[in-house]
């Protein structure tokens, strides 16, 4: 068995790999110590994987860090020190913080996992995001890899040619501190959002900019593509993120944009100052999209392949991708279910795998978009208490209670799922959702806002039938399999009643989930469809600014906390008391 883990520096999980090459399990450290974003030494995701799988540390053939520890720090410190004295804090921080920092992750596992320590090896950071893009391919030879993200062990985004799992050669590399990752962070800071969480709400909010506005035409000159050297520029100037601990961008960059957003006054379509924030978030999605082009047009360039891995943060900016997939070269585009760190984990458990013994040629199985186990509830006196006191059964029976869930969504209800295992990615596919009719406005108004407090310019996610899909939506075959996952929007049918749907953007665009046939909700809109539902409002089952729930105390806890009434689980259907 082998493990890979990542952490200190984003999303901190662990990942599971066993000996026929197949993902086992999978935990994110947030979703165990309900800290958003937790970064730190992923213990508790690995002791669940040992616990639930009943395994012990002799157990582990190997277990691999997702990055290169030394060289990220060196990485950042080299840089630092070329401008000094403005980078002091900085610089002080790093070498303050080394022995908190990835450096200290052999110190960790021996401390919480003795033993473990004397089996650590290290993949590259890149490396790490491909391979696990690469376990989700049907294919495993012949194959272009894209990595684009913040900051990896020395790069921040690289083009790799992969003539198999062992070979995989990269080609070409944007060195820190340019990076595209961290340029968008730095709006994401600027526009008065959490980096790390907010890039979601500067995608939403580009929607409602204008491309040809002053604002959007300066933010899209902060970048560029050199077609001579094949790089990417920047003005560094107007960036702090590679200089400072506390600040992303200079004042130089509130000369060119005008004052950065206060992040406590709320941003509201129609409100001052929402059209000059709505525009340059969309200056910053055009360069996104400008630039993507155009490293996927040299990674076609140098490898000759038409198919392509795309993985690490910036995979996650899911409205460029419909763009990526019109380029004429492309085939198809893999974009893992959890492509920023967290994921890499299981990209890490895997190169453990591929150096182990146990490894057979193209050997490598395909994930489930549920790999972590079915949770073993061992707290279920607590639950039963909490339902007890707090809830009622309305139907125990698994299809009855589908059934009577169906009859509530009809009815305009919000209903809440807590069922089987917990999605890999950090976009919710139905086992930890909060779902209603998709077309009905109150419903999907009630489950935005209210229940989940979302900005208001944030779209629901609308889950369907592929068949349904087609009838609305402009769906591209080469991006096909990353609509099962959130990670693509598309555009509305020209002249459709789509563009209507309270889970359409200002912009007809939608981020759609095609459900597949063994899933909840495919079982769940298999009775909706009679009564006459066949889109589903679909969104991650949490509070905003909160982790998505992991297990059913969890669930619980977001109804006791929120307006939700109902909940769907293995249990059955759950009505909270009044």
């Amino acid at each position: 068995m082998f493990i890979g883990v990542t952490g200190y520096n984003h999303e901190s999980s662990a990942a599971l790999v066993d000996r026929n090459g197949v993902l086992v399990d999978f935990y994110r450290e947030e979703s165990l110590s309900r800290i958003k974003g937790d970064k730190s030494f992923p213990k508790m995701s690995i002791r669940k994987i040992l616990c639930t799988n009943n395994l012990k540390v002799k157990d582990i053939e190997r277990v691999a860090f997702y990055e290169r520890p030394l060289s990220a720090f060196l990485h950042i410190v080299k840089e630092a020190s070329m401008h000094m004295p403005k980078s002091l804090d900085l610089l002080t921080h790093q070498f303050r913080n080394f022995n908190r920092s990835s450096v200290s992750c052999y110190l960790d596992f021996a401390k919480f996992f003795k033993g473990l320590e004397s089996k650590l090896i290290y993949s590259d950071h890149h490396l790490s995001h491909t391979l696990t893009a690469l376990a989700y391919s049907d294919s495993k030879e012949d194959i272009s890899s894209v990595v684009i993200d913040g900051f990896g062990d020395r790069s921040t985004a690289s083009i790799s040619q992969i003539v198999d799992p062992t070979e995989i050669n990269e080609l070409w590399e944007c060195p820190y501190p340019v990076s595209l990752g961290l340029f968008y962070s730095s709006i994401t800071d600027y526009l008065g959002f959490a980096i790390n969480e907010g890039e979601y709400k500067v995608m939403g909010l580009a929607s409602f900019g204008d491309s040809n506005s002053k604002s959007a035409k300066l933010v899209r000159g902060l970048m560029d593509w050199d077609s001579n050297s094949n790089k990417i520029i920047s003005d560094m100037s107007y960036f702090d993120y590679h200089l400072s601990i506390s600040k992303s961008y200079s004042s130089k960059l509130e000369e060119l944009l005008g004052p950065a957003r206060n992040p406590f006054v709320q941003l509201i379509p129609g409100n001052n100052d929402f059209q000059r924030c709505a525009d340059i978030a969309r200056g910053a999605q055009d360069l996104m999209i400008y630039l993507l082009g155009k490293i996927f047009t040299h990674a076609h360039k140098i490898t000759h392949s038409r198919r392509f891995l795309f993985s690490g943060g910036v995979s996650m900016n899911s409205a460029s991708i419909d763009s990526l997939a019109q380029l004429p070269f492309v085939d198809k585009i893999i974009i893992p279910p959890s492509p920023g760190d967290a994921g890499c984990a299981i990209g890490a458990a895997f190169y453990c795998y591929i150096k182990s013994s146990s490894y057979h040629h193209l050997k490598i199985e395909k994930p489930s978009l549920f790999p972590s186990q079915k949770e073993k509830r061992n707290d279920e006196f607590l639950t039963e208490q909490i339902i007890s006191n707090e809830f009622s059964y309305l139907e125990r029976d698994e299809d009855y209670a589908f059934l009577k869930a169906a009859e509530l969504i009809s009815e305009g209800k919000v209903i809440g799922t807590v069922l089987s295992r917990s999605e890999t990615g950090p976009r919710a596919l139905g086992n930890r959702s909060l779902i209603c009719d998709g077309k009905n406005m109150n419903a999907v108004k009630n489950l935005n806002t209210v229940i989940k407090n979302r900005s208001s310019f944030r779209p629901t996610a609308p889950a369907m039938r592929y068949e349904i899909a087609e009838k609305y939506y402009k769906l591209r075959p080469e991006i096909y399999d990353c609509y099962k996952s959130m990670s693509a929007t598309c555009k509305c049918l020209k002249d459709n009643v789509s563009s209507e749907f309270p889970t359409t953007h200002v912009d007809s665009t939608a981020r759609i989930q095609i459900v597949e046939k063994n899933s909840y909700l495919y079982k769940l809109l298999s009775k909706l469809e009679p009564m006459g539902i066949e889109i589903l409002a679909n969104s991650s089952l949490n509070v905003s600014g909160d982790p998505t729930a992991f297990d059913l105390i969890d669930g619980l806890m977001v109804c006791l906390r929120t307006d939700l009434r109902y909940l769907l689980t293995d249990l059955g259907l759950l009505i909270r008391k009044t």
